[in-house]
């Protein structure tokens, strides 16, 4: 009888220890099934945060170019003006504001054009493109020339979106009245129109870059009723893509973006059950796990506002600091600084993207070394930087001097130097300016640097960077 008791007590004891080991193991299961669905969520989100960056900053890129290109219409239409409608000046400059465009943005153009009344006059270049001598842009039964009209009735530029050219491929043009005074009258000269190859501009923009990142993505537009039109995409994007809607001028456009592989991994999935079956007990992987996501968390959050070749600050930061900086709390020492590196396309078509880099890196690194102690400077473009800066009391001829100095001394592994183009602009030298104009006054200035350089280096201008 007292074996059988025995017996009986060990068998109550096992029973005990395997209720309790049950009991343990179903609290951790739950428990760690309950934070791992939450990670699961937080992960998405945080994904889908980080593809909302990707999908900003590609906008941005984009709405650049183009704004970029465009701004020559501003340049033939004001020799326009200036020549009081004649153009004759046209087959002198047509080349070199074809090429300032290919030079500075690397768009090549299908042309641009003068057309007084709505009518082409002049066309550069003009090979491939004679059929456009005479074309009529008011005549809306072509395509792309609604908005030609609209430009036209309204006098202000208006851009077009991807539409089939008369003379063969697509393009997408751009559409600028010209104004002329006559005493305090106000006529409508014509137009100058100027033509993208769209499917250059798609190989400049690089959107299938973001294909080798792991990246689907569709870029759209909207027309008016609100239907989008899929100019160009790659892969499928899924139901919930992350969707960025901007303004290119007067059209809207739409980048969507979404992971290749889906917004969760199924071998994320799978790893994880195993792990929750398998070390039930183990909370502190969820700890690690946990920790693991905040620091990825923050890292996105610093990888947002960081320029990865620099290490420095980028665009989004520069347009977060632009956006709550106000000159009239900015004080009389607040100077904006525009900078450009001279030479960046030359060196990379002749020495390689790692001696372009190396240039990018070094202008980065002596303008933090000079300017970093008045302010913040930002990388804002492939070869562009600007500065938020306070003199302090110094004088800032004085502080783009030591500059120089600095630049002059550097010496790469691949490049043997390096040279910028400086302009600035200072609150107490225009303390009646907005921030725009103190921002168009240094890009002025800089660009009138950048000429100046050229024309010492004895370099032609129409030749690529």
């Amino acid at each position: 009888m007292k074996k059988e008791s025995n017996m009986d007590n060990k068998k109550k004891a096992s029973r005990k220890r395997t209720v309790v080991s049950v009991f343990a193991t179903a609290v951790c299961l739950i428990v760690q099934c309950v934070f791992y669905i939450g990670l699961v969520k937080h992960d998405f989100e945080s994904e889908r945060e980080r593809y909302s960056y990707i999908a900003k900053n590609e906008a941005e890129h984009i709405v650049t170019t183009i704004d970029c290109v465009m701004a020559r219409t501003n340049t033939l239409k004001a020799m326009i003006q200036d020549h009081n409608g004649d153009t004759s000046f046209f087959t002198d400059v047509a080349e070199n504001v074809y090429n300032d465009v290919i030079d500075e943005t690397g768009v090549t153009l299908k042309n641009f054009a003068l057309a007084p009344d709505g009518v082409v006059s002049d066309v550069y270049p003009l090979e491939g493109n004679e059929s456009l001598i005479g074309f009529d842009f008011l005549d809306t039964s072509r395509l792309g020339n609604q908005e030609a009209k609209e430009a036209y009735e309204q006098g202000s530029t208006i851009l077009t979106n991807p539409f089939e050219l008369i003379q063969g491929g697509m393009g997408m043009g751009g559409r600028a009245p010209v104004i002329l005074k006559n005493g305090d009258k106000r006529e409508l000269w014509g137009l100058v129109t100027v033509t993208i190859d769209y499917d250059n501009l798609i190989e400049v923009l690089g959107l299938d870059n973001l294909e080798g990142m792991g990246v689907n993505y569709t870029l759209s537009y909207i027309d008016a009723d609100g239907t989008s039109h899929t100019m160009h995409s790659k892969g499928s994007l899924g139901d919930q893509a992350v969707r960025s809607q901007f303004k290119v001028r007067n059209l809207t456009w739409e980048l969507a973006v979404s992971p290749q592989n889906g917004w969760i991994s199924g071998f994320q999935i799978a790893f994880s059950t195993v792990i929750i079956l398998i070390i039930s007990g183990i909370i502190g992987l969820f700890t690690n796990v946990l920790l693991k996501l905040h620091e990825n968390n923050a890292i996105l959050l610093q990888l947002s506002n960081t320029d990865q070749l620099t290490g420095g600050l980028n665009r989004m930061a520069y347009g977060m600091a632009l956006s709550g900086l106000s000159l009239d709390s900015a004080g009389d020492d607040f100077v904006y600084v525009s900078i450009d590196l001279n030479g960046l396309k030359q060196i990379n078509d002749s020495l390689g993207h790692m001696a372009g880099d190396e240039l990018i890196s070094g202008a980065n690194k002596c303008l933090c070394d000079v300017l970093g102690e008045y302010g913040q400077i930002y990388r804002i473009g492939g070869d562009e930087f600007a500065a938020l800066i306070h003199t302090r009391g110094d004088s800032i001829d004085g502080i783009v001097e030591k500059l120089n100095t600095f630049v002059k001394g550097w010496k790469g592994r691949y490049a043997k130097e390096l040279s910028l183009s400086v302009g600035y602009a200072s609150h107490s030298e225009f303390p009646e300016a907005t921030m725009e104009s103190l921002i168009k006054t240094a890009d002025k200035r800089m660009y009138e640097a950048k000429h100046a350089y050229y024309v010492s280096e004895g370099r032609d201008r129409r030749r690529r960077r």
